[in-house]
């Protein structure tokens, strides 16, 4: 067995809004003659939808976002890049870049990365700097490891150091693998103190790629450490996709999630299925049924195409229907009722039935979507527009003229209010702007205007301009 440095995984956070988000830029390093599996992010991806916006021009991508193995095309050394779009539970966009460093095959050390993102944030009506956050990066691989040091200074001071190395664990018995193993120490120097250990190694094997993670808490290590064991792949048609997660450093079990996908039974037709299942330490989580694609015959259509969609998913107090309707021609539109069917106290049948809401979304042959959505019952405005202030929000979505070969991205977002004075009762608007400046460099400006946030805040408004860059 001998060890190599394989690929690392690197991260900058993008703007948040405050909120914590999952880490979607990076830089990969692919020695020569390999592969490299990744993700796209990094940290909590529960509820978000990927999509690739720029495919790498000298190689190609395996898998279904954000797992990925990398292909460099045969004999090329170099750069390679990947854009892709990651758009969040409440239905924000952003915008993340991995870079892709393929060395050739004498090179033993590769040339430093810098890495660099922050925020800067004002608001108003009395312009004031609201918070601030810049983060800088050093990367570099060495023939048998790579190692990352990352700090981050806020306006609270010096808050974060993190510290990953990666190596390669290889043998050719019974076969040829690679087994990559990161460990990242992350420290606070608030307290002063380790904030948190993570272990992660990951590999592919008999068609599926198999990972597992370990962290430990510092902060509580007995209650929020865990363990978990992912296993992803294919068998002909048919995908699965299972997670067991182990809780505290005794362990005992935390979760299990079983996703299985696959096509319908008829034949040459476009239907496809998904299944998902989810069991946790307090007891059933949910069980949900998807059935996509499932053409609609219409003799008077001519070129038009009617698709429908309807997922059921089962959980303790509630079953939710969510059918769906989409039209295609030049463009794509969905109609998407939110439907709630209460569990009576009989073990079958329904107590009831209530429409909440309504999404109709429409996707141009430009790449631009318009999402309207309506929320009808006050309790369940957070689960349709994303925020629980508001009960409607329109929002538009689509591309920026790209610089220098990279793609950008803006969404701007209307939220409206119950019972206010305001025209349509707009509450809210939100505008945000992804635009690369040059393959290395993409700048970020976001514009709240409105109820910004929660009373009894007075602010009207809040302007963020962030950047990332990679050297």
């Amino acid at each position: 067995m001998r060890i190599r440095a394989w690929g690392l995984v690197l991260a900058a956070l993008v703007v948040s809004w405050g909120c914590a988000q999952p880490i979607l830029v990076q830089v990969v390093t692919v020695p020569a003659e390999a592969t490299a599996l990744f993700s796209l992010a990094t940290g909590d991806v529960t509820g978000y939808a990927f999509a690739i916006i720029e495919v790498p021009s000298h190689g190609i991508l395996i898998g279904v976002p954000p797992n990925l193995i990398y292909i460099p095309r045969e004999g090329f050394s170099g750069t390679d890049w990947v854009a892709f779009a990651a758009t969040a539970p409440d239905g924000l966009l952003q915008i993340g870049t991995v870079k892709i460093l393929v060395l050739g095959p004498t090179d033993e050390m590769s040339m430093p990365a810098l890495l660099s993102d922050g925020e800067f944030v004002l608001s108003g009506p009395a312009v004031a700097v609201d918070r601030y956050r810049f983060a800088v990066g050093l990367q570099q691989r060495f023939r048998f490891f790579e190692q990352l040091v990352r700090a981050t200074w806020t306006d609270a001071g010096f808050v974060s150091l993190v510290g990953t190395t990666r190596f390669q664990l290889e043998g050719s018995v019974p076969s040829v693998w690679r087994l990559p193993i990161t460990s990242t120490l992350s420290f606070d120097p608030t307290i002063p103190g380790l904030s948190s250990w993570v272990v992660d190694a990951r590999t592919t094997l008999v068609g599926a790629t198999w990972a597992s993670t370990f962290f430990y808490s510092g902060i509580s290590p007995e209650s929020d450490s865990y363990i978990s064991l992912q296993a992803q792949g294919m068998v002909g048609d048919y995908s699965f996709d299972t997670l067991a997660e182990f809780v505290t450093l005794t362990p005992t079990f935390g979760k299990l999630r079983l996703t299985l996908k696959g096509p319908w039974i008829c034949e040459g037709c476009p239907t496809v299925w998904e299944t998902e299942f989810l069991q946790t330490k307090e007891g059933f989580g949910y069980l949900s049924f998807l059935i996509k694609d499932i053409p609609i015959p219409c003799s008077f259509c001519g070129d038009i195409r009617v698709l429908f969609e309807t997922k059921v998913t089962f959980e303790v107090d509630e079953k939710r229907v969510e059918p769906a309707l989409r039209i295609g021609s030049a463009f794509v539109g969905c109609i998407r009722p939110y439907v709630a069917l209460p569990t009576p106290h009989s073990p079958f049948g329904f107590s009831g039935i209530e429409l909440y809401g309504v999404e109709i979304r429409c996707d141009s042959i430009g790449g631009y979507s318009l999402r309207l959505a309506t929320s009808f019952n006050l309790a369940k405005d957070s689960a349709v527009t994303g925020d629980g202030r508001f009960f409607e929000l329109w929002q538009l979505e689509g591309p920026v003229v790209p610089c220098c070969g990279n793609p950008g991205r803006f969404q701007m977002t209307a939220y409206f209010k119950r019972g206010t004075g305001n025209l349509f009762g707009l509450g809210m608007g939100n505008m945000v702007v992804f635009l690369p400046l040059s393959r290395e460099l993409l700048v970020n400006i976001g514009l709240k205007i409105g109820e910004v946030e929660p009373a009894p805040s007075t602010k009207t408004w809040v302007l963020t301009v962030g950047w990332r860059g990679l050297w």
